[in-house]
């Protein structure tokens, strides 16, 4: 595949940050419109409010996984989406939320989209040319874990109907003894009413509704029973376990159909198919990467495994401590390592599908790569894509000729003046408005649910806002400084100061650069010329090897740890301002 070729597929793939991102915070942003703006009917009212409804527990099943599946099944969340507009939809008598209609077409946009890319991904490598391969025949999959969770799932979800079962039954019970009283209510807390019967004595009931004290209430009483006690607007509601079973039925299908479509692609017979010349290279994440033939260009990624149990055990191990342990190790180790991974890298054929949700095989000489799980491309945020979990470069060196001690970039003849801040991608320009409108609107959020009285959404809201401007204020905090004798690197909420005679190696990667020191690895990322910024800084790493001890690796507060603690000041400030007020 020609890189410009490669360029437009990778341009079809839908960005990742789109349903893995932004489609839950419009659930979230609908969901508290929603809350905020609907009219607040006591159940003395409209009795039917508080009464038990099966249709909106079963409701609960696609609102939630509209929500939840995002980074699992986006189609499947996607789908969710337009059902519980629907059923939202028919439950309310045909009133339409504007909040609900957006969401849903934006559902129903990416379902669009989603099926245009794999069109447009298929069309793309329709036409390239492929080699007829005989794939051989795989190994049987026995009972799988997704099989095993999927048939407990079922288990649970029947449990759970048998439980409403059983506390319906018993509710009855209560309520054929049941007689009715006026009782006066008293003190209530944290959904909690205290009631005063005509017989002096008191009771205590959960409520859904406020009740003002004093308020006289009906109420049903079991003489049986001094621990029973029901408003008589506030019927008791077990139907919550409908939205329980139904949950756990939707996630047993989606795993056994997962399953399913495994055991689909590990035909056991062997079988003639068109292969397209890819290259394969094991991923520091355990997938394998797809790039184009005798190019680096990364298309995909691929969960998969080998027909030998023992020699998947061996690739994966020799991964790990690549990955992990390599500084520490003998020559020897790990250039068994080295080999081992060797071995699963090179040029390769793809059997099947080139494209997003497809399950292909991948033949690596006698080697068959099988799928568990299906075919995804880089992610993608709006400011970057998703690069290689590498192993260290070595990997890519010969076997026979490893040294104990290597340097995997040339030092830079020349370095800037010291101190020296790594040059990196700035964030967009949005980012301090994106700061400041999260912090004004975790404010306001917070002083008008403490106004009404909700705390727990009020500490949500301080949370969310805080999360956001973490998020945020990472990307416009994020420095690295180094000088002669250390590199500092700023991000969260502290600083890292590491000494350059604690730092192993200077490892250059596709789209970062990592400081290896002993088990744990420093990367600085967005780079615009990697090679350069790698060269000066293992310059200055030859240089300040002196011999002596180094130092431990030493924390500072970052200055974003100083806005999280403002804001979340100002906001127990702004709480108690209005409680008092």
């Amino acid at each position: 595949m020609a890189p410009d070729l490669a360029e437009t597929w990778a341009g079809t793939v839908v960005p990742s940050w789109v349903y893995r991102w932004l489609m839950p915070l419009a659930w979230v942003a609908a969901t508290t419109v929603s809350l905020v703006t609907v009219d607040d009917v006591p159940c003395a009212e409209d009795p039917s409010i508080c009464a038990p409804d099966v249709a909106f527990a079963l409701t609960l099943v696609p609102a939630f996984a509209s929500l939840l599946l995002w980074w699992w099944q986006p189609r499947v969340a996607a789908v969710a989406g337009v059902v519980f507009f629907a059923a939202q939809v028919w439950y309310d008598g045909g009133a339409v939320m504007t909040e609900w209609v957006l969401f849903a077409s934006a559902c129903v946009a990416l379902l669009v989209w989603f099926a245009a890319s794999r069109r447009k991904q298929l069309a793309l490598t329709a036409d390239l040319p492929r080699r007829p391969v005989t794939v051989p025949a795989a190994k049987p999959v026995g009972l799988s874990g997704r099989l095993v969770v999927a048939v407990l799932l079922l288990a649970a979800g029947a449990a759970g109907l048998g439980v409403m079962r059983w506390q319906d039954q018993r509710e009855q019970v209560h309520l054929q003894r049941a007689v009715e009283q006026t009782a006066v209510a008293g003190e209530s807390q944290d959904g909690e009413l205290v009631l005063k019967l005509p017989d002096g004595n008191r009771r205590v009931v959960s409520v859904l509704d406020d009740y003002e004290p004093g308020a006289q209430i009906p109420v049903l009483i079991d003489p049986a029973d001094d621990e029973w006690a029901r408003l008589r607007v506030e019927p008791a509601d077990y139907t919550h376990w409908y939205a329980v079973a139904g949950g756990a039925w939707l996630l047993a299908a989606l795993l056994a159909y997962r399953d399913m479509r495994r055991r689909r692609a590990r035909r056991r017979e062997s079988w003639t198919g068109a292969g397209l010349p890819v290259r394969v290279t094991p991923d520091a994440s355990t997938d394998f990467v797809i790039c184009s033939a005798g190019g680096t260009d990364v298309l995909a990624f691929l969960s998969a495994d080998l027909d030998d149990e023992a020699a998947d055990d061996r690739l994966f191990d020799a991964i790990d401590q690549l990955d992990d342990d390599e500084p520490d190790a003998p020559a020897s180790v790990r250039q068994q390592w080295l080999q081992t991974v060797q071995r699963y890298q090179g040029e390769a054929v793809l059997v099947g599908e080139l494209a997003e949700g497809s399950w292909p095989t991948v033949l690596l000489g006698d080697l068959a790569l099988r799928p568990t799980a299906p075919l995804r491309a880089p992610r993608r945020t709006p400011w970057s894509v998703e690069a290689t979990a590498s192993l260290p470069a070595s990997v890519n060196v010969d076997p026979t000729n490893v040294h104990l001690e290597f340097r995997l970039v040339d030092p830079a003849r020349e370095t800037p003046p010291l101190p020296w801040s790594v040059p990196t991608e700035r964030p967009s320009w949005w980012y301090w408005p994106a700061l400041i409108g999260a912090v004004l609107a975790g404010l306001v959020a917070v002083a008008w649910f403490v106004s009404v009285g909700d705390w727990v959404p009020a500490i949500g809201a301080a949370a969310g806002a805080v999360t956001v401007i973490g998020f945020v204020g990472d990307a416009l905090f994020d420095r690295v400084s180094v000088s002669a004798n250390e590199v500092r690197f700023r991000r969260g909420w502290s600083e890292l100061v590491v000494d350059w005679r604690s730092v192993d190696s200077v490892e250059i990667h596709p789209h970062w650069v990592a400081l290896r020191s002993g088990r744990e690895s420093h990367q600085i990322t967005r780079l615009q010329r990697p090679v350069d910024v790698a060269g000066v800084l293992e310059a200055l790493r030859l240089r300040a090897r002196t011999g002596l001890p180094a130092p431990s690796v030493r924390r500072r507060l970052n200055p974003q740890a100083l806005v999280d603690v403002l804001f979340l000041a100002v906001c127990v400030g702004v709480a108690l301002l209005v409680r008092l007020a």
